[in-house]
């Protein structure tokens, strides 16, 4: 059986995403925010909810689409006092700091890492953050989670930063990535962290969930963020 953890893109494949809204940060971010507020009866109530929501906050610059996820699980991400006792964890990477020279640093995803994290938390999540966002680090956070996450029954991880689509796969790309040479295959499978691999480290013993908050445009289209706003 497949384990790997379904995952809730921000937007559609070859999409942008916007690096603030009206709350300062990306469009899926406010919205995941507000609907870990509210109860909802499985997955795919709540996916639906949230692309609705992050379409009319984008303005239909983001659509969420997700890989995997089970439609009718019976999981709710809020969590109320009166429900029965669940353990949680959640990883949150949040890659903002670019070089300048390169991309644009994204304000949005800082400022998300702070409103993402206290939202799970308020919702029963132990949350590890603050992970640099170089490759080392990242791939070092992930292989820890990956460990540790076995041992709750529902694990979560958010990630976000300039993103890339190519030959069908998503890539977070870090901040110490080889900017000069390009975004070649070779490159992004040396430099870059494939969102595959953040699935692979996203290990609940019941619940699995990664969303991943970034651009999924084709390489020649990252140096325009600067101009749409976008990560």
């Amino acid at each position: 059986m497949d384990t790997t953890a379904p995952v809730i893109f921000a937007t559609r494949s070859g999409g942008t995403t916007l690096d603030r809204d009206a709350q300062g940060g990306n469009p899926f971010a406010s919205a995941l925010i507000d609907l870990a507020e509210q109860e909802h009866t499985d997955l795919g109530t709540f996916a639906a909810l949230l692309r609705a929501a992050t379409e009319s906050r984008s303005h239909g610059v983001q659509s969420p689409e997700w890989l995997a996820l089970p439609d009718r699980s019976p999981w709710s991400l809020h969590r109320s006092p009166f429900d029965p006792p669940e353990s949680r964890t959640a990883l949150l990477l949040m890659v903002s700091a670019y070089p300048a020279d390169a991309l644009p640093p994204l304000y949005g995803a800082a400022w998300d890492e702070r409103r993402v994290a206290a939202a799970l938390a308020r919702n029963g999540f132990s949350v590890t953050q603050g992970v640099r966002g170089d490759r080392t680090s990242l791939l070092k956070s992930l292989r820890a989670f990956g460990v540790a996450s076995r041992r709750s029954e529902s694990a979560v991880i958010y990630a976000t930063g300039h993103g890339i689509e190519h030959a069908g796969e998503t890539w977070l790309i870090p901040t110490d990535f080889p900017f000069e040479h390009g975004y070649t295959a070779g490159n992004l499978r040396r430099h870059a962290i494939p969102v595959a691999r953040i699935r692979q480290a996203c290990t609940g013993r019941n619940t699995r969930l990664v969303f991943f908050a970034g651009c999924r445009s084709p390489g020649d289209a990252v140096g325009h963020a600067r101009e749409s706003g976008t990560d």
